[in-house]
């Protein structure tokens, strides 16, 4: 028996071809930045997509927030055998005419714990004012565009939502994919996971001396360590120590491994599900064209759930949310954007989303 290749059916994702768009990678000097508490670098790049037309002027821009450790450069690079990217899909969407052409800008707010949750802090620094007062009005003021959106997915997905529900004033569309949500399925079952790691190493300067020192190939549930460092860098964001910078609060007591009320009560203030049911917030969104949440329904942090829950208390307080699941674990995001990139394209086009909204 011979065996046929069906060659036929090879995609762009086992050679990918060029960009029909043009990849542009800024160095960026932020003054908001410099000298932040952990001193992480106050020049970033900043990655800019532009359409295949070369005109940006009037079009749609989109803010794409990256996930924990991740950085908007890391969508300008040569995707992996069979893998695609963020960027590809958006090319590709705009090439096949299922997307109209907009201009994209990835910021990097790594820090060194893997993440600012695109959040203002004592501890990691202004990242909401950088990506907010220092990227967006660049980004319009250098191409000259139109309406905003921002979208993103895990903790870019949270960045979306609750930069959305801060400034309605700049965006039109938010979307999240897997974003953080419902803090008491997507983190507190991680929590004596990350205590048993700490008191292992010895303290938490410890462990992170150790992550922090040597490389690791492991992210994920499956590796304590990186765990313990993930719950850190929220920690970082959620629970910073006022008035001594670089330093926070973890939620959980480092003795007994016990919840700390008053510190879990700050994580859950910035809970997308706790804030759409304060009115400031869901005022917020009801201001947007449109709204998306999705989630894998194998999702290894129950982000599906997550975004189950979101959805259905938006909803409670007069928001029209799009609500999606799909079969598919944490990782499966890129293809999610051949849904997100058109429906949020089509909203700050003022054109209604070709699919409408699901019933949770």
């Amino acid at each position: 028996m011979t065996i046929r290749v069906p060659t036929e059916a090879r995609s762009e994702r086992v050679f990918p071809g060029p960009l029909a768009g043009r990849l542009e990678l800024h160095p960026f000097d932020s003054e908001l930045l410099k000298g932040n508490p952990w001193g992480d670098p106050s020049r970033r790049d900043l990655m800019v997509y532009l359409p295949p037309s070369g005109r940006t002027e009037g079009l749609p821009l989109l803010l794409l927030l990256s996930g924990f450790t991740g950085a908007g450069w890391v969508n300008a690079a040569r995707p992996t055998y069979l893998t695609s990217n963020r960027v590809r899909r958006l090319d590709f969407l705009i090439r096949s005419g299922a997307a109209p052409e907009a201009v994209m800008v990835a910021p990097d707010c790594l820090t060194t714990l893997g993440g600012s949750q695109y959040l203002n802090s004592s501890a990691t620094g202004p990242y909401e004012d950088h990506v907010m007062r220092e990227v967006l009005p660049w980004a319009a003021e250098k191409y000259h565009t139109g309406p905003t959106g921002v979208l993103g997915t895990s903790s870019g997905g949270f960045g979306s939502l609750v930069l959305a529900m801060r400034h309605p004033d700049v965006f039109r569309a938010a979307a999240s994919n897997a974003g953080d949500a419902y803090f008491e399925y997507a983190y507190a079952p991680q929590m004596p996971l990350a205590y048993r790691a700490i008191r292992k190493e010895g303290g938490p300067e410890a462990l992170l001396r150790r992550v922090l020192s040597q490389p690791t190939s492991a992210f994920g549930p499956e590796n304590p360590l990186i765990g313990a460092l993930e719950l850190m860098a929220y920690a970082s964001c959620y629970s910073p120590l006022e008035g001594e910078p670089g330093r926070f609060d973890l939620p959980f007591d480092l003795e007994t491994g016990e919840l700390r009320p008053e510190v879990w009560a700050r994580w859950l203030a910035w809970d997308p599900v706790r804030m759409v049911e304060t009115e400031r917030y869901a005022q917020a969104l009801r201001r947007l064209a449109y709204v998306y949440v999705d989630g894998g329904t194998r999702d290894e942090w129950a982000l599906d759930v997550g975004a189950r829950i979101f959805a259905a208390t938006a909803r409670r307080h007069g928001v029209l949310v799009d609500h999606e699941e799909f079969d598919g674990v944490h990782r499966d995001s890129v293809a999610r954007y051949d849904v997100m990139f058109p429906r949020v394209l089509a909203a700050l086009s003022g054109k209604p989303a070709d699919t409408p909204a699901r019933p949770v």
